[in-house]
């Protein structure tokens, strides 16, 4: 039996916290990280909100004189993993940095600093370029700014896969430590917040829109017209059981099945949800679901999506498994899966089920049993992650408090039930 994956530290740079701790209280709370965005003019949209996040300060993460070579998502991805190895209590050195990883998941990078490029380019031509901003213009740039900053020598990868960008990078760097290819891997995703993006959504009318009800991001609300867009980096630092518990690491939970698979035909949108949920629970499947991680971003088509690929896989019992989406309090980014991590993770450790804030008009098509207007106390020992992209792909990650049952740490042949 391959050793079980464990996640050992957490970052989380977003709008409703920076840090932790930060964070789980807007959790728990339900506090709206979504606000009138005043960072770029959006008279062009009709909409006029984004989950921005206002209180970032960059020296607090990276010296003074390297701040104005990084993009914005680099900024919030070192930072997001500087937290990740501090709360997983291990430092990168000479010794281990070629055993460390990263692997990143972003929607578009450093879209701002590639907008300025380009828009020189066009404007004042190749000879008036500004040098520093070519760096950034790359997809891979907050992972290899991470590892630069960090020295972490191993692994590093960037991946892109629509709204699974994220789940991605963490399929991925779970299959390398599976692999042996690291040790310890920092993964999740980052995105920024730029008018180039906010305009791109806005004319392909995806974004919410003011309607009588306010422009508000409300996954699973009969009167959701769209998303609200976001920013921010969600990293987790993930290892094997036998090397967490060789150097003594607090293990937060397990990563027990993941999955990516393509997309589906409309009409069988929900097959495409059923199969990557039952391939992530392959060998597994009598295992209790605690709570659903939703997916659901306040578009119409996701979150019915949702809804009936859930219903589908578990059939009456579907009923039973409370559902929630913290979109509704970050908005939604390409790789907003990292960050959707991070409150699985604090959700499990502290006994609760985050509320899916704004939710005032119940659909009859997205009937399940949506957590709401506050959190749900609960001991959760496993929680289902889901990632869709409708029609494009679909993921399933599921976590537990407890190793399988059936996995044993090779470091002493035993089974090791108690966490902390």
């Amino acid at each position: 039996m391959s050793d079980p994956i464990c996640i050992t530290g957490i970052g989380v740079v977003s709008s409703i916290g920076i840090g932790k701790e930060d964070f789980l209280s807007s959790l728990k709370r339900g506090r709206s990280g979504i606000d009138e965005i005043k960072t770029f003019d959006t008279q062009f949209s009709r909409s006029k909100k984004g989950g921005a996040i206002r209180s970032f300060h960059p020296k607090d993460f990276i010296p003074a004189s390297k701040i104005r070579r990084l993009d914005r998502a680099s900024q919030f991805a070192i930072a997001a993993s500087k937290l990740a190895l501090t709360d997983a209590q291990i430092s990168v050195t000479q010794e281990n940095s070629s055993r460390v990883g990263v692997v990143l998941g972003s929607g578009f990078c450093g879209l701002s600093s590639s907008e300025e490029f380009h828009r020189g380019q066009v404007l004042k031509g190749f000879l008036d370029l500004n040098p520093i901003l070519f760096p950034n213009t790359v997809p891979n740039a907050a992972s290899s700014h991470v590892s630069i900053e960090l020295g972490i020598q191993g692994v590093n990868c960037t991946l892109v896969q629509s709204f699974c960008t994220a789940e991605a990078a963490i399929t991925f760097a779970c299959d390398q430590i599976q692999g042996g290819r690291a040790d310890l891997i920092l993964t999740g995703g980052v995105d920024e917040l730029s008018e180039f993006l906010f305009r791109g959504f806005s004319d392909l009318h995806l974004l919410a829109t003011d309607q009588g009800h306010g422009e508000r991001s409300c996954p699973y609300d009969r009167m959701r017209n769209g998303l609200v867009l976001g920013e921010g980096a969600g990293v987790l630092a993930i290892e094997s059981e036998e090397h967490a518990r060789s150097r003594g690491a607090k293990i937060y939970s397990y990563i027990l099945g993941y999955v990516l698979v393509g997309g589906a035909p409309k009409e069988k949108e929900q097959e495409g949800i059923n199969r990557s949920i039952k391939l992530a629970m392959r060998g597994r499947e009598d295992i209790q679901i605690d709570h659903i991680s939703g997916a659901g971003n306040s578009s119409k088509s996701l979150d019915e999506v949702e809804a009936k690929g859930i219903k589908k896989t578990f059939s009456s019992g579907a009923l039973g498994i409370p559902v929630s989406s913290i979109k509704s309090m970050t908005g939604e980014a390409i790789a907003f899966g990292g960050i959707r991590m991070v409150a699985n993770v604090l959700s499990m450790e502290h006994g609760f089920i985050p509320p899916t804030i704004n939710y005032q008009f119940p659909d009859p098509v997205c009937d399940l049993r949506y957590v709401t207007h506050q959190k749900m106390d609960q001991e959760l020992q496993t929680i289902l992650h889901l990632g869709i992209s409708p029609g494009e792909c679909y993921s399933s990650i599921l976590m537990g408090r407890e190793p399988p049952l059936e996995e044993r740490c090779p470091s002493d042949g035993k089974i090791h039930p108690d966490r902390s």
